[in-house]
């Protein structure tokens, strides 16, 4: 009886998997092979897009026809409103060449540094979330297998990200729900560290495919607590539209201007 108990026990403990950082890796590499495949995102090399951003908390917006080159990470944007940097109205003009940051407003760069380091957090932040699912494994970033958690009767595997030092301008924290289902990031909550938000906000995405890559184009986030309950009722909005892969970019458009 007490060799059968044995044995019994020896059974549940081999099949019974233990937690692991190994796992949380497994499920993210999952995750990007079901948005269409690392290889395949940046065989498509760029990407165009219109983006609206709206904050009503902060009445802050944004529409821009954005533009990025994968090769470099570099990013430019034409505004239509930019409620930051020219909130009275004007052309601002963004762009990003995968070391240093400018700005113009009605063609005419601005040497000031607000607006600047703003245009750096901006053509940084858009580029990595369009492309953020293909970069969670790369080098310095980190996954820990939080378990399984069922959120509006779907079933999550829950995956915490995080970044090692010098890994970015600022090394936040996205804790992923990856439907067990369809493998597909549906929330995820996350930190702003370069303006100081420690506590989380909770992303909900809906995803369209273009090319055979699936974009999580319309999203919605809101205040969470890392339990992942939602905090209040006003919703920031981001729509990406006209999404067209691989154009003909000229590069020199990331540069600064001479002007």
């Amino acid at each position: 009886m007490r060799t059968k108990l044995i044995f019994t026990l020896l059974l549940l403990t081999i099949s019974t998997p233990v937690a692991t950082a190994q796992d949380g890796k497994q499920l993210v590499a999952e995750m990007i092979e079901a948005v269409g495949g690392k290889s395949n995102f940046y065989k498509l090399k760029n990407v165009n897009y219109d983006y609206e951003y709206r904050n009503p908390k902060a009445s802050m917006t944004f529409m821009s026809h954005e533009t990025y080159s994968f090769h470099g990470e570099k990013s430019h944007a034409e505004y239509v409103e930019h409620s930051v940097t020219a909130p009275k109205g004007g052309t601002v003009v963004e762009g990003f060449n995968g070391t240093d940051a400018w700005v113009s407003i009605d063609g005419t760069l601005t040497p000031a540094e607000q607006p600047n380091g703003f245009a750096r957090f901006m053509r940084k932040t858009n580029y990595y979330w369009f492309s953020m699912f293909f970069k969670l494994l790369d080098e310095g970033v980190q996954h820990e297998f939080m378990g399984v958690k069922t959120v509006d009767e779907a079933a999550y595997n829950v995956v915490r990200v995080s970044f090692g030092e010098n890994v970015g301008d600022a090394q936040d924290t996205y804790v992923l729900y990856i439907n067990k289902k369809t493998k597909l990031v549906d929330r995820f909550l996350f930190t702003v560290m370069s303006f100081q938000m420690a506590e989380p906000q909770m992303m909900v995405l809906d995803y369209e495919t273009v090319d055979g890559i699936k974009i999580g184009s319309k999203r919605k986030y809101i205040p969470a607590d890392w339990k992942g309950n939602i905090k209040g009722n006003q919703w920031t909005t981001t729509n990406w539209t006209n999404i067209q892969f691989n154009t003909d970019v000229d590069q020199t458009m990331f540069e600064k201007p001479l002007n």
